[in-house]
């Protein structure tokens, strides 16, 4: 049975596992934890003994076995000392956690929490589990509201969908990716972030700005990468249980284990629900949806001497019903005199990765594959969107050095293919696309002071024909301390219109669209400095950020020729956004901690012939959090305030209702306490302290199937105060 389940995985097409490893009797490589950095000069020896060496460049060693010891004991300064048993002759992959004095740009609340690396050139910030677990975060959607870089607001007024914005644009510009496996595409775009649970995650790297062409070409603002938890990882089981007093529960749970020496899996279960009916507002519209929701993975790892896989398979469903209090969702649309509206939703994913051992040292070729099928039902009224939508994603990628591991590259094929079948109100919107593309990435490390990255990629769409895409990455460290790096890159995509903007679904709009909609296209161009200090003996780190993306082409969206009417086309003009952000973090004594960000954002686009601000962009953030733990971490005290800019707000002149021409500024609080026990822990909390909400979020609500409704001109916060509960509990192996 186990080989035929060894079997039925090695098929399912596969990735890019354990790269570097080499055909030696004890070897292996050493990484930073999180980010996954090979780390240069790391001490390995055997317990006991002098026999030792040092890595090299790619992070890799290897060392003879000793006769009088069979414990490798991994030494660098700055990191955790780890020490691993060694059974057999076996590949190692070593993963050394960031200690105490290491020098590194903290850019959230603690050094252990978010960090920068120092010696990777593309400016990433990773999100540990424990900066997650300061507040309930439920989904990927709601893990990113201590961040400054991030910002997370509502879709709309009845669906309950949210969404975020990096560098000031949307969302769908920066590349999403389950452990650089591309996910939530197409039409999942709108509200695929909820479902992925936070208590799956082991942690989160952003990318800003252009990321690494053998990922693809599609990141034009930047890439979030997910980690999930590892079957071979140090945890052994999971349990989380959520609710708050808006009627939300929520349950998931994780289980891992060896099935033998090469085979291990994990399951990973979400259920979730919002089942009180609310209208707090009083516009006889629910607060929020009533939703169900089911969410499992199961995941697979094989380790050998010569091979490595990833392989999984997850399946979601999903329900929401929403819309005016009175609407029966167990009657036909046609037999409605309410407003309401519903979403269904199924996805199938299977993805494996594999990786493969070469003969030549720091020599290995990769294979990822991805298969995901998603489907949705969904109307708004008398609005009715249906996808059914299938992507297959390969990449196959060889990684080598010339002359010496200094200079190192990978270079590879991959392809591409979308079916997405969108039908609107019974008319067909969605298109099929393949896309085949190689590429080529040089990384030069000559020390740890200096790296270069540069990457060439030229693909062939089936609907846009040949596209080259050209990236830079370089990191200059001034000195131990000051870090400086530049990037300069072009990114493409292909949009979807009506899934990436379904909000508008939810008022009496009508789609006017381009008859001609092409591929989207962008430059980017980042530069940062980083500064690390001691102030009165302690820990200080500054950071301060630009980045600019420069559209070539871009599907636009004009809210401001008519109230009733949305209109889609391609940019003619220019159309740009400026992102500049200051971050600071300081232990201002024993165990507390504060972080304080702010972001400024300049976003304009040609709309209707007028360079003017884009709607729904806050012109600037600014964010200031604490944290304190007692002795032994048995208590946590976690505090974010966060300040929101005003926003344009289109449609200001219309001569039929006047609106607003632009948002309010406001504040929001959110805190929460956690006692923790040696393997469980019990929290409490609270969102939106300050109570602010928008008023009138749904404009015409007495009148839903009127000219004037709209649910979709959503600025600011929709609910007021609300404290919630949790139980955690982890076990490692």
């Amino acid at each position: 049975m186990k080989r035929y389940i060894a079997k039925l995985f090695v098929v399912m097409v596969a990735f890019w596992g354990a790269s570097n490893m080499q055909a030696q009797k004890i070897q292996g490589q050493v990484v930073e934890h999180g980010p996954e950095v090979p780390l240069v000069g790391v001490n390995v020896y055997w317990e006991g003994t002098t026999e030792g060496t040092i890595t090299d460049t790619k992070g890799e060693f290897k060392i003879k076995q000793s006769k009088v010891s069979n414990r490798l004991v991994f030494s660098y300064v700055g990191f955790d000392e780890e020490v691993v048993e060694v059974k057999g002759l076996q590949r190692l992959q070593i993963f050394l956690k960031a200690g105490a004095s290491l020098d590194e740009v903290t850019v959230e609340h603690r050094v252990k929490s978010s960090s920068v690396s120092k010696l990777d050139p593309i400016f990433t910030v990773n999100i540990s589990d424990k900066e997650l677990s300061k507040f309930a975060c439920c989904n990927l959607s709601e893990s990113f509201e201590t961040n400054a870089s991030v910002d997370v607001s509502y879709a709309d007024a009845v669906s309950g969908i949210k969404q975020i914005k990096m560098l000031g644009l949307s969302g769908r510009y920066s590349q999403l990716m389950m452990e650089n496996i591309p996910i939530i595409r197409g039409g999942e775009v709108a509200f695929g972030l909820s479902y992925i649970p936070g208590t799956w995650m082991e942690n989160i790297q952003v990318s800003k700005g252009t990321s690494a062409v053998k990922n693809g070409y599609e990141s034009l603002t930047g890439q979030i990468n997910i980690h999930y938890k590892n079957p071979d990882g140090k945890e052994k089981m999971h349990y989380n249980v959520y609710g708050n007093q808006d009627g939300k529960v929520e349950a998931n749970a994780g289980l891992s284990f060896n099935v033998n020496e090469k085979w291990s899996t994990n399951i990973l279960a979400h259920g979730s629900g919002n089942t009180r009916k609310l209208d707090m507002n009083n516009d006889g519209f629910l607060d929020k949806p009533l939703s169900n929701t089911i969410n499992v993975l199961n995941r697979w790892n094989y380790v050998s001497d010569k091979m490595t896989a990833k392989l999984g398979i997850s399946v979601i469903n999903e329900s929401r019903k929403g819309g005016q209090l009175e609407y029966n969702h167990e009657l036909p649309q046609n037999q409605q005199e309410q407003y309401g509206i519903g979403i269904d939703v199924t996805r199938l994913n299977a993805f494996s990765k594999l990786g493969f051992v070469l003969d030549r040292p720091a020599t290995s070729i990769g294979w990822i594959s991805s298969a995901n099928y998603f489907q949705r039902n969904s109307f708004y009224g008398y609005n009715q969107l249906d996808v059914d939508q299938l992507n297959l994603y390969t990449n196959l990628i060889f990684q080598s050095y010339i002359n010496n591991t200094q200079h190192t590259y990978n270079a590879g094929i991959s392809f591409n293919y979308d079916d997405n079948k969108e039908l609107f109100n019974d008319v067909n919107v969605g298109f099929e696309e393949f896309v085949a593309g190689g590429f080529f990435e040089y990384n030069y490390i000559p020390s740890q002071q200096f790296s270069f990255l540069f990457g060439l990629r030229n693909d062939y769409s089936s609907l846009h024909g040949n596209f080259i895409t050209p990236r830079i990455h370089t990191k200059y460290s001034i000195n131990e301390k000051t870090i400086v790096r530049a990037s300069a890159g072009k990114g493409y995509r292909t949009p979807n219109v009506l899934s990436e903007n379904t909000q508008f679904l939810a008022s009496s709009k009508n789609f006017v669209i381009a008859d001609d909609v092409i591929q989207e296209e962008a430059w980017n161009y980042g530069i940062s400095l980083t500064k690390d200090v001691l102030i009165n003996d302690r820990d200080a780190s500054f950071s301060v950020e630009f980045f600019r993306t420069d559209f070539k082409n871009q599907l636009i969206v004009d809210l401001d020729q008519s109230q009733n009417e949305v209109h889609f086309y391609n940019l003619d003009g220019r159309s740009f956004a400026n992102s500049f952000q200051l971050e600071a973090f300081y232990e201002l004594f024993t165990r507390f901690e504060l972080a304080a960000g702010y972001r400024y954002n300049d976003v304009q686009a040609t709309l209707n012939n007028t360079l003017q601000e884009v709607p729904y962009v806050s012109r600037y953030k600014a964010m200031l959090s604490g944290q304190y733990r007692t002795r032994m971490d048995k208590w946590q005290f976690d505090m974010t305030l966060q300040f929101h800019g005003d926003q344009r707000l289109p449609g200001a002149n219309f001569d039929d209702e006047p609106l607003a021409s632009r948002s309010k500024e406001y504040t929001n609080l959110i805190a929460q306490i956690t006692k923790n026990h040696r393997n469980w822990s019990f929290y409490v909390g609270a969102e939106n302290l300050t109570n602010y909400t928008q008023e009138n979020a749904i404009i015409d609500a007495d009148n839903p199937f009127g000219d004037s409704f709209d649910a979709s001109r959503i600025w600011g916060p929709l609910y007021g105060r609300m404290f919630y509960v949790g139980i955690k509990c982890k076990l490692d192996r």
